[in-house]
């Protein structure tokens, strides 16, 4: 069994994407160098090899890229490798700058990125082929029994018996009460009662038990297989989503240095949220910059047509319930929240929001401000300030908060952006309950992609004045 060597195969995979990272390194530095020193190794080149490697075998050991595969997805690996290239090049790169050499330029980092990349991806899809082939063919696989009869254990062995490529053999089911005539479920044997798995794990060969038991019930029976199994060597694992919860995710982590299940909504994909947060920085500045000439415009017409400040300044919430002070051009009447009890009967949205199409309080230039948006790009320093992101749920204003629903209150999971999907959706002529929605859906489905989306989506909304008050 390949299980048996488990060590030395995820030493030999990692020896052999190093190798390849060699490899690649000089393919790429022999296309780039001149034909007559071809085969000298300058030293930068050398430089950027071992910095990479070193990056690279600690993002791989960081992402488990050598950790056996068997029943996750090719794109989960893939992705995972991704990252792992991604951001070893991005190290090395910053690395090489410190030693400059004519060759070792854009061009040699894109083309080593790239082929490394796709060389590294090759070799994991032929790996992965081959074992699931000697897998499909009755070797390498790996022998199983579940504890529970219930609709996870059913669930699970359903998608055992969908991917016979995994080479998980069912040997049968371990469940209470032991007096139960069935000797079947799910086609597959039910081998006898909670008290039989040690005399079973004596008998036959076990590589590893499911236990699918509801804890809260079987909680001494769960501890004591548990146990038995850490005595025998056999490994055991249980379902993470011990309570089958709507919109969580968990994970296992470390807390003052006890182990603990974490469940989350919120989006937890680290080296993604880093690059949001490196984005919305470098953005927010260089939008800032570039519309600066319309901003004085803005401040300037501002001032010239109402009395009061050119800048709004509103409490708002934001991550997790955390106030900040967000920035808008002022667009209404310097009185307008004392105007607001006089016309709070005139309030065009359902829920805890007040919107108005037209609203007495709003200026002439602030009317235009608001249909083109100019009004919301003060709110670029809330961005680089990281009090807001550029992509993300509306924040609220505390009045807001107060009257939500226990649940509205998830969409403060995660940092409050300049525009979201609301936005970009038609705003105003969406309802409350709605726009709720899609703000959880964004949380849920979130991804870099999706940001980018939204993003290129907001341009038109703006410059065709979609839903804008």
């Amino acid at each position: 069994m390949l299980k048996q060597h488990r060590k030395s195969l995820s030493a030999l995979h990692q020896t052999i994407d190093l190798t390849i990272s060699v490899c690649v390194g000089a393919v790429c530095m022999h296309m780039q160098a001149p034909a007559e020193s071809s085969w000298h190794t300058p030293e930068p080149f050398v430089w950027f090899l071992i910095v990479y490697a070193g990056t690279w075998t600690a993002v791989a050991r960081w992402l488990r890229l050598h950790d056996s595969k068997r029943c996750s997805p090719i794109r989960t690996e893939l992705w995972d490798l991704l990252k792992a290239t991604t951001a070893s090049t991005v190290v090395a790169a910053t690395t090489a700058n410190l030693f400059p050499h004519e060759h070792l330029g854009p061009t040699f980092l894109v083309s080593f990125y790239s082929l490394h990349t796709g060389v590294l991806a090759l070799w994991r899809i032929c790996l992965r082929n081959f074992l699931n082939l000697i897998r499909l063919r009755g070797y390498n696989f790996r022998r199983v029994l579940l504890v529970g009869r219930n609709p996870r254990a059913e669930e699970i062995i359903g998608n055992i018996l969908a991917n016979p490529q995994f080479g998980i053999k069912i040997l049968g089911f371990v469940d209470a009460p032991q007096n139960d005539s069935c000797t079947l479920f799910c086609n597959q044997p039910v081998l006898g009662g909670l008290t039989e798995i040690e005399s079973l794990l004596s008998r036959i060969v076990v590589d590893e038990l499911i236990v699918t038991l509801p804890i809260k019930s079987f909680y001494d029976e769960v501890h004591g297989i548990i146990r038995t199994c850490e005595k025998t060597g056999v490994e055991v694992k249980i379902p993470s989503d011990l309570f089958r919860l709507s919109h969580s995710k968990s994970t296992i982590t470390t807390y003052f240095g006890q182990r603990m299940i974490e469940f989350y909504t919120s989006p937890r994909m680290q080296v993604q949220l880093v690059i949001k947060r490196a984005l919305d920085l470098a953005l927010s500045l260089a939008t800032l910059i570039v519309l600066s000439p319309i901003l004085l415009a803005a401040a300037a017409a501002i001032k010239l047509n109402s009395e009061g400040p050119v800048f709004f300044v509103q409490k708002r919430v934001g991550y997790n319930g955390r106030t900040f002070n967000m920035y808008k051009f002022r667009t209404m009447l310097k009185n307008a929240a004392e105007m607001k009890g006089s016309i709070q009967h005139l309030n065009e949205m359902d829920g805890p929001v007040f919107k108005m199409q037209d609203d007495p309080r709003i200026t002439s230039v602030g009317r235009y401000l608001r249909r083109t948006s100019i009004d919301e790009m003060p709110q670029l320093i809330n961005v680089f300030m990281g009090d807001m992101s550029l992509v993300g749920p509306r924040p609220p204003v505390p009045e807001e908060v107060e009257k939500y629903r226990l649940d509205y209150r998830r969409r403060l999971s995660i940092k409050p952006g300049l525009t979201c999907t609301w936005q970009v959706s038609g705003r105003n002529k969406i309802s409350f309950e709605r726009w709720m929605e899609m703000d959880q859906e964004y949380i849920d489905e979130w991804s870099l992609w999706l940001d980018v989306k939204i993003l290129t989506k907001t341009i038109p909304a703006v410059l065709l004045q979609r839903g804008a008050n």
